[in-house]
């Protein structure tokens, strides 16, 4: 597998849509709710994902904090990559 900063914008938008439904999404299911992915952009050396919360994750108070947090270290840790940022919108 590719490095992901060797990877093509479409390729690291595959990973991480892979990422969010194996290791993400049942985390999230076990609480009632989901993310989905909006938007994912490079900046300045960056990989930004930018998500949508749904179910019970779209009145969480931990939705901005914990869970993001969450959510963030994981795709860092599977893409083995430090430099991806998870924003909510």
């Amino acid at each position: 597998m590719k490095k992901f900063e060797e990877m093509s914008l479409k390729e690291k938008i595959e990973a991480i849509e892979e990422v969010l439904k194996k290791d993400i999404m049942p985390m999230l299911a076990f609480d009632g709710g989901y993310a989905e992915i909006v938007d994912v952009r490079e900046s300045n050396g960056e990989t930004h994902v930018y998500i949508r919360y749904g179910g019970a994750c779209a009145a969480c108070s931990s939705a901005g904090g914990a869970t993001l947090f969450a959510i963030e270290e994981t795709l860092r840790k599977r893409l083995e990559n430090d430099k991806i940022r998870v924003f909510p919108v």
